[in-house]
């Protein structure tokens, strides 16, 4: 098999990884939430959302740090990051674990909720077994071996389920139970996370490297700064949009604001595959002659995942009245305009970014980016723009963010990401499936419109795979190649 197609059956164990937790925690939400009363709901949801918070603030970028640095460094050295690593996430986790408890009585006055107290005190001891195991998919991506990543994460998901969901179903619990049944789970993940860490280090001697701590948080803390300004990002357009026009449209631009999943099943799975391979060229001077695993990887991924965004944004009102109601459909709107970022994310640009250590650029251009979309959103509320200008306005600032990031490449490398063959590829699968379903658009507005959401859905998808499938052999396009080479090697 050749090299391409292995590194994107690498990507594609990932994906069906990150689909399997997708699916268990969504499953989890809609038990839970059919389960707890709305006071207690929205308790173990504050605590979530706590949790992630100050997740981001307390890893400070370091899981990164592993798909970076391990395809830089021989077996001994990567056993020494390694350790060293765990031990600061141990630490980490400590801290973390001493903030919440410390903290749960000022969050709680913050997010007027005196429950939430109780709740964050008895969830407190979570993160010091969860952020340990930061790192496992980084380390068996730089080894190429994300079958067990697969592995890993649907057993970590299944035991979250089990330990969470299935005490309250059975004996009908109050959150507190979920919480209880979240830190045992945490506490079995962690010691398989601990051995998976270990496992392909127990015959390696530790090798010292110098200056490891100075490295990794050179490389790792501006990523931590572009994580806080993406955070301020996004809370701007809620600011905005939940002060200025209300909240019953707040809830119609919440519903809508959101990727489509297989970007981050597939795209950011490519992602994590291609850096640690770009690492490794960039450390043996040869990152140019990597690029043609680049091509691979991104004609591949566009062929999954342009047709699937197609079809999203030209039935977006149809797929939001289905998940959320007829009242909701309006939020297909805006799910458009937020899913215009979503078509440049399929171009990994961030592995090429980090293999060649721009975490600096990557932050500040995160900054500028956060800057300017304050401004702007307060322009547009003052002059009363509709709503959805400024989910229009957030997603072309995140355009012009990943083209800043293009021109940094190929200023410092003189790699073009964007070669006439991907632009060829990617302009001929994005006319061919637009003419495809503009005829299925128009189908439907004369013979099935009025059908529930659903069953469009499921007709036009039908309808639609067919067409592109028999029509791709015209333009020379294989819809389904990926998945016969996928299928074949498993």
């Amino acid at each position: 098999m050749k090299q391409g197609e292995g590194n994107f059956n690498q990507a594609l164990w990932l994906g069906i990884s990150q689909l399997s937790v997708f699916a268990i925690t969504m499953l989890s939400a809609a038990v839970l939430s059919r389960y707890f009363d709305k006071t207690e709901y929205g308790t173990y949801k504050q605590i979530l959302y706590v949790y992630n918070t100050m997740h981001m603030v307390f890893t400070v970028g370091l899981p990164g740090a592993f798909a970076y640095f391990i395809p830089r460094m021989n077996p001994s050295q990567q056993k020494f990051l390694i350790n060293g690593l765990n031990r600061l996430f141990l630490l980490l986790g400590l801290v973390f674990s001493i903030c919440i408890f410390i903290l749960s009585g000022p969050i709680s006055r913050l997010l007027n909720n005196p429950e939430l107290a109780t709740g964050l005190k008895l969830f407190s001891p979570v993160p010091l077994f969860t952020l340990p195991t930061m790192g496992v998919e980084g380390i068996y991506t730089a080894l190429k071996k994300t079958k067990s990543i697969a592995y890993y994460n649907v057993f970590s998901k299944v035991m979250m389920l089990l330990c969470i969901v299935l005490p309250v179903v059975l004996f009908k619990s109050s959150y507190k139970v979920a919480i209880i049944g979240w830190g045992c789970a945490a506490f079995a993940i962690f010691l398989l996370a601990m051995y998976m860490k270990n496992k392909p280090y127990v015959e390696v001697k530790k090798e010292i490297v110098p200056n490891m701590y100075k490295a990794v948080f050179g490389y790792s803390l501006p990523m931590l700064g572009a994580a806080v300004a993406g955070f301020f990002i996004v809370m701007a357009d809620q600011l905005f949009v939940s002060r200025y026009y209300g909240t019953e449209t707040f809830a119609v631009y919440s519903n809508g604001c959101l990727s489509v999943p297989i970007i981050g099943m597939v795209a950011t799975s490519v992602k994590q595959v291609l850096l640690p391979i770009f690492s490794k060229a960039d450390s043996e001077g040869s990152l140019k002659e990597s690029i043609g695993v680049y091509n691979n990887a991104v004609n591949k991924t566009v062929i999954i995942i342009y047709p699937i965004l197609l079809f999203c944004f030209f039935f977006a009102r149809e797929v939001m009245a289905f998940f959320y109601g007829e009242q909701y459909g309006d939020s297909g709107l805006y799910w458009q305009c937020h899913m215009l970022r979503d078509f440049m994310d399929v171009f990994p640009y961030y592995s090429v970014l980090l293999a060649i250590a721009a975490t600096k650029i990557y932050m500040f251009a995160h900054i500028g980016v956060a800057v300017f979309t304050y401004i702007i959103d307060f322009i547009l509320v003052t002059f009363g723009c509709p709503p959805f200008t400024i989910v229009i306005t957030s997603s072309i600032l995140a355009i012009l963010l990943r083209v800043m990031c293009f021109i940094h490449i190929y200023r410092k490398t003189k790699i073009n990401l964007f070669t006439r063959q991907i632009i060829q590829n990617t302009v001929k699968i994005t006319i061919h499936c637009s003419i495809c379903l503009i005829l299925l658009v128009l189908l439907k507005n004369y013979f099935f419109n009025t059908l529930y959401p659903l069953v469009i859905l499921v007709v036009a998808g039908i309808m639609y795979y067919v067409l592109i499938i028999l029509t791709g052999r015209v333009i020379k396009v294989d819809y389904l190649e990926s998945l016969w080479l996928f299928l074949k090697k498993k």
